[in-house]
């Protein structure tokens, strides 16, 4: 199985389950607004998740990449961050979510890396 990450809000992914689809491309975007939806590999998810630091309802959707029925290409960031990253173009069904972690702070109000990450990334 191939892990990929979905950083989601807890709003978003409760609508999604609703629908049996999530279409947000980030937190802040939709899929309809970007055309595809943003995703990274456990190894590149801790990186990404202080730009969300402002927020308290932020969870990681682990997704099996096998049965995303939309395609999935591996592009390079269009921030020009290093590596390429894995876009969903089109809307993800919910059933390939197999895992969905709830994010802890540490006192400062940095996200604590969860272990299902961890795990993920071996």
């Amino acid at each position: 199985m191939k892990t990929i990450i979905l950083i989601a809000s807890q709003p978003a992914w409760e609508q999604a389950q609703a629908k049996s689809e999530y279409t947000q491309s980030t937190i802040t975007s939709t899929l309809a607004g970007v055309g595809f939806i943003h995703a990274t590999f456990p190894d590149q998810t801790i990186e990404v998740l202080p730009r969300f630091k402002d927020r308290d309802d932020v969870i990681l959707l682990l997704v099996d990449a096998d049965k995303v029925t939309a395609p999935i290409k591996y592009e390079a960031a269009l921030s020009g961050r290093p590596g390429t990253f894995p876009h969903i173009y089109g809307a993800l069904n919910t059933d390939a979510v197999y895992r969905v972690v709830p994010l802890a702070k540490d006192k400062n109000g940095n996200f604590i890396e969860p272990e299902e990450l961890r795990a993920a990334r071996a």
